[in-house]
């Protein structure tokens, strides 16, 4: 009767590792696209910037990136475009190596060291 081969213990905290620290970066991205957001709003209630005031008019368009995540103010009248919001640099670099590389370890501890048959032990 053949058995399976389980994980070690250093195994299962190396997933545990890998996983936490993409989660941590994943944490750090989704914090600063909210920031983001929030920072946005707050600009267009209280600001005079004149192409956030064209956009109470519905004369502007705010436009929101991902990848660098920012938020820019573009006018239709003058062509101009305004950043109003944008998250750290540093901390958009953290969250993304974080993320890939935690996720990339992850995957790789779990492909290397999935479950094999093993021979029955006599």
């Amino acid at each position: 009767m053949a058995r399976m081969a389980g994980r070690t213990r250093g195994q299962l905290l190396a997933l545990l590792a890998g996983s936490g620290v993409a989660l941590v970066g994943l944490g750090i991205l989704v914090a600063g696209w909210i920031g983001l957001g929030v920072t946005t709003l707050g600009s267009a209630a209280t600001s005079d910037e004149p192409c956030l005031v064209a956009y109470d008019q519905e004369q502007a368009t705010v436009q929101f990136t991902g990848f660098p995540p920012r938020a820019v103010c573009a006018w239709d009248e003058g062509g101009d475009e305004v950043v109003v919001g944008e998250m750290a640099p540093a901390a958009f670099a953290a969250g993304m190596t974080a993320a890939v590389l935690g996720a990339g370890a992850t995957v790789a501890v779990g492909l290397l060291t999935r479950r094999r048959r093993v021979a029955p032990v006599a």
